[in-house]
Formats: C-alpha cells, structure tokens, sequence
C-alpha cells in the first residue's frame, strides 16, 4: 500500500507543480485544484506516513480553492452524498450482504479528507449548500466509532459555528441555530461512549461564543448539559464523565453572555448542591478560583454574592439544603449569611 500511494503521490505532487504553473490561464489552475483534492481523497486510505511534499501540496492547492467560492462549492458537492455513504450502490457484488457505513474503512478515509479540508474554506460555504450537502454527512459521521473521525466532523461543526460572512447573514444564524439542538443532542446521546468529549466540549464553547446574545439555542444547550449531568453522577457516582461535563459548565460561567448567566449560575447551583460533601467542595474550590483570577468587573460581583450563597447552602446539613430556596445572583441573600460567609468574602 505504502508503495501504491508513494507512486501516486509523487505522480499527484508533479502533476500539481505542472498545472498550477503561472503560464496555465488561472480558470485551469482553479479547475485542477478541485480535481486534485477529489483524486487525493480518493487515495488517502492508502496514504501511511506524513510526507512533506505531498501535505505541502494540499496546502497550496486549499489556498487556491480558498480564493473562488464557485470552486470551494464545487469541491464541496463532490464529497458522496449521505444516501451514497449508508448505501452500497455494487448489488452485484454484495447483494446479499448488510452494509455498514462505518466498516468501510476506504469510505472513511475519503471522507476524513474532506472534513479535514473543508473547515479551511469553511466561508465559502454558504448556509443552502452546508444544510444540504454537509449536513447530514456532518453529523453521520459524528457516530463513527473512531474518535479521530468523529472529532473530525465536531471541528466541522466548529469552523460553521464560527463562520459568518454571508451576504445573508440571518440565513446563516438561522441554520446555526437549528443546527445546535440535534448537535447537542446527537453528542449527548452517544456520551460517554462514542462521542469525543473534547470534540464537544469545542462544538459547545463555539455555540456560546458565536451564536446571538440571548440565544434560545444556548438556553437549551445549558440546560441538556445539566439534565445529562444529573444522569450521570446519579447512575454512575462522582465518574470521569460527569466530572467533565461539570468542568465545561464552569467553563461556560467566563463565557456566556449575562442574559444567560443568571439560568447557568441556578441550574449549577442545583446540580452542585446534588453532590455529595466532597465532591461540593471540589466544585466549589474550583469555582472560588475561577472567580477570584477573573478580572471581568461586570460579572464578578453577581459571582461572588452567588458563590457565597451556594457555599453556605453547601455548609447546611442535608434537610435545609433540601427546604432551602433556589440560588441565583441576588445580593440580599447574603447579607442574611453574612456571618457564615465572611471568610469566603475575604478570599473574593
């Protein structure tokens, strides 16, 4: 295999060099790129090393297809198409036989290729052709059992997320927003087991980031987090994963908007006051440092008089934190604890 590719990879390497020469007329040069990229990605499967060369060569010829939308598009609608991926289309050879998409390892090396290159031209991709033509290969994919194929397609996700210079921008934010109640639901689903956490957790930090203030995408996203949270440390105890869910939901408290802070700080609040003794005082030890180094002069009030309420709730015993109100960011609160709390208002 390793000589099948090294053959075609040099032929690959010296035909580029030869069409993309200046003296080529530029629409040439541009109509070679895409042949280029869709013939690689139909020998990637056989590709075992890292050459140079050959990587140098896909790089030069992305920058091409980077600088024509037309171009990127036609790279785009050349990937196979969903029905194609879940279908064998040979009956005459495996009429017989069950296909399954995510054995044909060929079949995932091609597409691999193509989750790789098309996050580097992600712009060009308009909101009609990513829902149609990515979309659900996207997300497909993102239940391969190979993690390295399915962060390939979360950092998909990501660089559309992240993405914003259509002519018609509403259109693109309308599509993004659908897109995050299946994404955090098809990544949900398949955590812990196939879905790479930290493929999500890039997928979840880019929706905050990126989506409009106030986004009931973000709402839904916060709470299905907290809602798998609760699952987890009741069915399996203080585990990895719901560890690591609860670090990304402390994340979220330096990243999201105001408008959404207040619904993280209550439901995190509820969640962490599920915990047992010592993994409250995990959480809040963290927390306590999150706040302290943070130098944004606009949220950090409301989070001090919110930690100070969650760490007196989290010092009651168990049937008054059980009768005990909810937590949010409201300063009266505290000043009813102000005692218990001086020593935590000190370290703020």
């Amino acid at each position: 295999m390793i000589v099948v590719f090294g053959g075609l990879g040099a032929y690959g390497i010296l035909f580029t060099k030869h069409r993309l020469n200046s003296k080529f007329p530029h629409e040439t040069q541009i109509e070679t790129s895409v042949q280029i990229l869709v013939s690689f990605s139909c020998v990637e499967y056989f590709r075992r090393m890292r050459l140079s060369e050959y990587m140098d060569t896909i790089r030069g010829v992305i920058v091409s297809v980077q600088e024509n939308e037309s171009v990127c598009v036609s790279f785009v609608e050349s990937m196979p198409s969903y029905a194609d991926l879940t279908n064998w289309q040979d009956f005459s050879v495996l009429q017989k036989m069950e296909y399954i998409w995510y054995k044909d390892e060929v079949q995932t090396a091609r597409i691999l290729f193509y989750l790789r290159v098309i996050p580097t031209c992600i712009e060009c991709v308009t909101a009609p052709i990513f829902r149609q033509v990515l979309v659900p290969t996207m997300f497909l994919y993102m239940g391969h059992p190979n993690k390295k194929v399915a962060r390939a397609s979360h950092s998909m996700f990501v660089g559309f997320i992240s993405s914003g210079k259509d002519s018609d921008q509403d259109e693109r934010v309308s599509l993004k927003e659908k897109l995050v109640f299946y994404y955090i639901e098809r990544s949900l689903a398949e955590y812990p087991g196939t879905t790479p956490f930290k493929g999500m957790a890039s997928g979840v930090v880019a929706l905050v980031r990126h989506l409009p203030t106030g986004s009931p995408a973000i709402f839904y996203c916060i709470n299905s987090f907290v809602v798998k949270a609760n699952r987890l440390c009741g069915e399996q105890g203080e585990s990895e994963p719901c560890k690591e869910i609860i670090e990304l939901l402390l994340r979220l408290i330096s990243l999201v908007d105001i408008q959404v802070l207040s619904n993280l700080m209550k439901l995190l609040a509820q969640l962490i006051m599920k915990l047992p003794k010592d993994g409250q005082n995990l959480v809040l030890n963290e927390l306590f440092s999150l706040v302290v180094e943070s130098d944004d002069v606009t949220r950090k009030p409301t989070l001090v008089s919110w930690l100070q309420s969650l760490s007196y709730l989290c010092s009651q015993d168990t049937s008054r934190v059980a009768n005990s109100t909810e937590v949010g960011g409201d300063k009266n609160s505290v000043s009813a604890q102000a005692t218990n709390s001086s020593d935590l208002h000190a370290r703020l």
